[in-house]
């Protein structure tokens, strides 16, 4: 008989250790996931958060987490996880998760619930593709490793950001994402709330890029290794093809390195990008900027999440950059599934 409740702190070291014996991904390549000691880090990241256990003879067996944010018009649910024992599934457990959290966006009138699974992570995508699930887009990951000193002498000023210019950076952001799906503009406020709260973010790592006096360029450099950090334990073919390639030239020419089977990797991701369209090189300034920042302190690898149609893709081009994608699930619940032909990747949702 499978009991499902609400978290406890004392769940905390039990959901810890399922999480580690659940590696996203297949027999080709998958990755582990570490959260450190805090399983409720990663939510606390938003204003309205749950955790629901499924136990078993009193044993805690799997979970699922979840957000309800508030769009402009309506709310919706985003899913962040569900975790099951290895040793339990196929027992409907995990549908019975995915059901509590449909419950919960129906009794707030939500119109949608979506999720992100992982490209290889077949087990997540059979799973909802037997709930009624769309997949409805592909979110581009991309990485790249701080292997060498970029030269920036673009010309633009560089620095991070004092707080009377954040209304100016605000409208920035608020100018670019114009019309994305699951975008709510910023107010100057809200802008400096949600930039503080995020653990490993904050103003202090906003930079901006300004010409003759103007925000024309913007982006956070948020160290999500205090939250997550990443291990392959079957890295993907490509990189490993990638790796032979790259280990032959760098005998001549500096070359991004790329992390290798059981390796810990602390990531740094690129958020809240933004600029103005005629001066896409400011924005090559600032990925410049965070490459040194990260190659003066050792720290090899940054990267972003971000809609395939970003412009910022054709700027990362230029790093030499890996890709994996993320695919984002959708289903209607008390309305309709919005379009997600130009989306925005809430930051936050990015620690999976």
């Amino acid at each position: 008989m499978i009991n499902i409740r609400p978290f406890r702190e004392e769940d905390n070291d039990a959901l810890l250790n399922i999480e580690k014996l659940c590696p996203q991904g297949n027999e080709e390549y998958a990755m582990v996931i570490d959260k450190g000691p805090d399983i409720t880090a990663r939510y606390e990241l938003y204003d309205n958060w749950e955790i629901r256990v499924a136990e078993k003879d009193a044993t805690a067996v799997g979970w699922i987490g979840w957000t309800i944010k508030q769009g402009t018009d309506e709310p919706y649910l985003y899913i962040a996880e569900v975790m099951v024992h290895p040793d339990h599934r196929r027992q409907g457990i995990a549908v019975e998760l995915v059901r509590e959290a449909e419950r919960a966006a129906a009794e707030v009138k939500a119109s949608h619930i979506y999720s992100y699974v992982y490209e290889p992570n077949e087990a997540f995508m059979n799973l909802f593709d037997k709930m009624g699930y769309m997949r409805e887009k592909n979110i581009q990951v991309i990485s790249m490793s701080a292997y060498k000193k970029e030269d920036v002498k673009a010309g633009y000023e560089l620095e991070r950001i004092n707080p009377e210019d954040i209304h100016e950076a605000v409208k920035l952001l608020n100018d670019y994402y114009h019309g994305n799906t699951h975008f709510t503009p910023f107010s100057t406020e809200s802008f400096r709330d949600y930039a503080e709260k995020i653990l490993g973010y904050g103003l202090e790592n906003f930079i901006v890029a300004k010409w003759k006096g103007h925000i024309v360029a913007c982006a956070g450099l948020w160290d999500t290794s205090v939250l997550m950090e990443v291990t392959y334990t079957k890295e993907p073919m490509m990189w490993k093809f990638m790796t032979n390639t790259y280990g032959i030239l760098r005998h001549f020419v500096s070359m991004p390195r790329i992390p290798g089977e059981g390796e810990v990797c602390k990531l740094h991701s690129i958020v809240d990008h933004a600029f103005e369209q005629e001066h896409s090189h400011a924005m090559e300034d600032i990925l410049k900027y965070c490459n040194n920042l990260m190659y003066d302190t050792n720290c090899e690898f940054f990267g972003a999440y971000t809609d395939p149609d970003d412009p910022i893709i054709g700027i990362m081009k230029k790093f030499k950059p890996m890709y994996e994608k993320l695919y984002l699930y959708a289903k209607p619940i008390s309305g309709k599934v919005p379009d997600f032909n130009r989306m925005h990747v809430d930051c936050r949702d990015t620690i999976l």
